[in-house]
């Protein structure tokens, strides 16, 4: 296992700028690089894989490698598109990179089964792409990376061809094979739910910056800026004006500790419904398993998520004013 570490990666491109101060990757680590298109978390990708060239460094653990080509870096890419040679087997598409190493035939045969048993593909030797549905194949591409024994794991939005229901079981399978292997893995995507459910770590990027790293649970309850906030999900932020160290809209209040004005930020789900500050239901959503609530205090809307077995009333009969308090926050 080794670190990954940029460090003044700067790339310029017509009417886009990417720039990395600096980034480290534990090694171990499965670190997620999260963001909307185009704000460059595959180009950061393509810059650790040797694809891209950028000003700047980029080491594994003490190894420049900045000007290393991409061959002789030792890391296991997995693309979007899987890019699995139609005419090859699935053993001949896995013992691809082994053979352009000229690794003896036993061995070759040793791994790649020792890998198709680790993404649960033994029996599958024979078979071609075509013959495999969707997360097949990548697990397919996935064990044609592991196969090399790279150093570093790169995965590029491998799951966004798929299926919702595939895409959750899949992703799952991905953690549990970087945890069995235990190699440092950075994996984008565009997708919070995915990149939340994976990551030991995770960076949100936007127009070519880095806003926030940190663990999944810090970002989404604790983030510091307001596009953090709202791209990790539902939130609920306002806008108040604090004194004797408290904020209130209307009878909601908030013990901030501050004087003057504030922006208090909470998710849907820390909204406690049944008592508190009295509130208008706007609309509802029954979704499964929960009830996603439009409320407003004074004028300003409030989004509270609860679940069914929770709620103080029938969700078949929703009331038009309900009661609610906060039971944690944060400020932006």
């Amino acid at each position: 296992m080794v670190r990954v570490r940029l460090e003044g990666i700067r790339l310029r491109r017509e009417g886009f700028e990417l720039f990395i101060p600096e980034l480290e990757v534990k090694e171990g680590e499965l670190f997620t690089l999260l963001g909307p298109s185009g704000c460059g978390k595959t180009t950061t990708l393509r810059i650790i894989a040797g694809l891209e060239e950028a000003e700047g460094r980029v080491l594994f653990g003490e190894r420049d490698v900045t000007r290393v080509p991409p061959h002789e870096r030792n890391v296991g890419i997995v693309f979007q598109d899987y890019a699995l040679f139609p005419h090859m087997t699935v053993f001949e598409n896995v013992a691809f990179g082994l053979r352009m190493r000229r690794i003896s035939r036993q061995e070759i045969e040793d791994r790649v089964r020792e890998v198709l048993e680790l993404v649960g593909l033994r029996g599958f030797e024979d078979r071609y792409p075509e013959q495999l549905s969707g997360g097949q194949q990548q697990r397919v591409a996935i064990a044609r990376a592991l196969v090399i024994e790279p150093e570093v794991l790169l995965l590029d939005e491998p799951l966004s061809n798929l299926d919702a229901k595939i895409r959750e079981r899949l992703r799952s399978e991905i953690r549990r094979i970087v945890r069995e292997v235990g190699i440092t893995t950075v994996y984008v995507t565009h997708d919070q739910e995915e990149a939340m459910a994976i990551s030991d770590r995770m960076a949100v990027m936007k127009d070519g910056r880095i806003l926030e790293i940190g663990k999944p649970l810090e970002l989404y309850y604790r983030p510091k800026t307001e596009f953090v906030a709202s791209f990790l999900g539902i939130s609920n932020i306002i806008e108040l004006r604090a004194e004797g160290g408290t904020a209130c809209l209307g009878e909601l209040c908030f013990d901030v500790g501050l004087e003057g004005k504030v922006r208090v930020f909470f998710r849907p789900e820390n909204i406690i419904i049944g008592e508190g500050a009295e509130a208008e239901v706007l609309s509802y959503e029954l979704l499964p398993g929960r009830i996603r609530l439009r409320l407003s205090i004074e004028g300003v809307e409030l989004i509270a998520e609860e679940l069914l077995s929770r709620l103080p009333f029938s969700p078949e009969e929703v009331p038009k004013k309900v009661r609610i308090k906060v039971k944690a926050f944060s400020l932006l």
